[in-house]
């Protein structure tokens, strides 16, 4: 099979890598050909969109919009063209009906319900977003790939071509971490895009009132600096480089998430990729997040500010449990959330979709 996939973002965004970039490599390694096309070069974005002004935004998504018509020569003589997210960020879906034309065999990945605005963002440009992209593409595709259930219900509204593969961890990467003994202070760590900053609001007062109490710091691994008063903070600016090294060096992971439409949707992505290296988390129990927590076994779940504390002292107060709890954690990744145990599916879905006539 050639397979082309169409990646909505830079290679800084998890679901580019560990949706598109992993999945892409076992197929190749099956034998297969994998062509991947991102919108630009994580270097080129920075400059160019990630705090600038209006005018070197603009410039970004001239720029976007040529590689996109670059990259459509590849999509006529594949077997597969895969979409994970839209082609342009603010434009209904054209690129893709016009690669429908030329080939029908077209499958589209979500892992976000992206059919909802988004919390705790105020750029001018959403105004320009097409909401409707999904309830679009739903028609047009063949397949649908989706992170959850949640998901994968919303999608079968148009088409019940659904497969259901959460946003896969990359075991050889998420490594098992050691467990330090007695270290003080206790650190809790959050990681994230810093946009998602303000889910944190739902549980600073309980982290106020901890810090009173014992010896702890929180590590913000983001795209800006976090303060909290009466908190030690650990500020990252965060880099793929050092990914890995936040999840590891904090003693209990944080997933605070408020129960809107849009965070329904998530995959419970960072939670998993604490419990892979085999740090404990607590989080929301709101849409997957539920589903991948084994209440006091693989972690917790704290639904009021009251959880969130007494769960919190728990783990802050017993090192053991915090071990017992990770080791349990990234098992339940390794079973169910890996690339190895997901793999089978997507390449069933290539397959599948490769095999269909061609008729438009």
């Amino acid at each position: 099979m050639k397979i082309v996939f169409f990646g909505n973002d830079t290679e800084k965004i998890a679901a580019i890598r560990y949706r598109i970039k992993t999945f892409a490599e076992m197929l190749e390694a099956d034998g297969h050909t994998c062509i991947i096309c991102l919108p630009s070069s994580v270097a080129l974005k920075e400059s160019l969109y990630e705090n600038s002004g209006k005018f070197s935004k603009l410039l970004y998504l001239l720029l976007v919009f040529l590689n996109r018509l670059l990259q459509l020569r590849h999509t006529p003589t594949a077997d597969v063209v895969f979409f994970r997210g839209p082609l342009l960020p603010y434009a209904p879906p054209f690129l893709e009906r016009l690669i429908r034309f030329f080939n029908p065999r077209m499958v589209f990945d979500i892992d976000d319900a992206i059919w909802e605005p988004p919390a705790h963002v105020t750029s001018p440009f959403l105004r320009f977003v097409d909401f409707g992209w999904v309830r679009k593409m739903s028609r047009i595709c063949a397949h649908a790939v989706v992170g959850n259930e949640h998901l994968a219900a919303y999608v079968r509204q148009e088409n019940p071509n659904v497969s259901i593969v959460p946003t896969c961890i990359d075991m050889q990467r998420h490594k098992q971490k050691k467990y330090p003994k007695g270290n003080t202070p206790v650190t809790l760590g959050w990681t994230g895009l810093k946009d998602n900053l303000g889910y944190m609001e739902i549980i600073e007062s309980v982290l106020q009132e901890l810090a009173e109490k014992y010896a702890l710091q929180l590590s913000v691994a983001t795209g800006r600096p976090y303060t909290l008063e009466g908190v030690e903070v650990k500020n990252h600016y965060w880099t793929l480089e050092h990914e890995i090294d936040y999840l590891s060096d904090a003693d209990i992971g944080l997933m605070p998430l408020k129960e809107t439409p849009r965070a329904k949707g998530k995959c419970a992505f960072k939670a998993l990729q604490y419990m892979a290296v085999g740090t404990p988390a607590i989080i929301s129990p709101v849409g997957m997040n539920a589903d991948v927590i084994d209440d006091g076994v693989n972690g917790f779940l704290a639904r009021t500010p009251e959880e969130w504390k007494d769960k919190l002292e728990q783990l802050i107060q017993d090192a053991d449990l915090r071990e017992r709890m990770g080791r349990a954690a990234r098992e339940t990744v390794q079973r169910h959330y890996s690339h190895d145990a997901n793999y089978p599916i997507f390449k069933q879905v290539m397959e599948q979709v490769a095999a269909q006539k061609t008729s438009k």
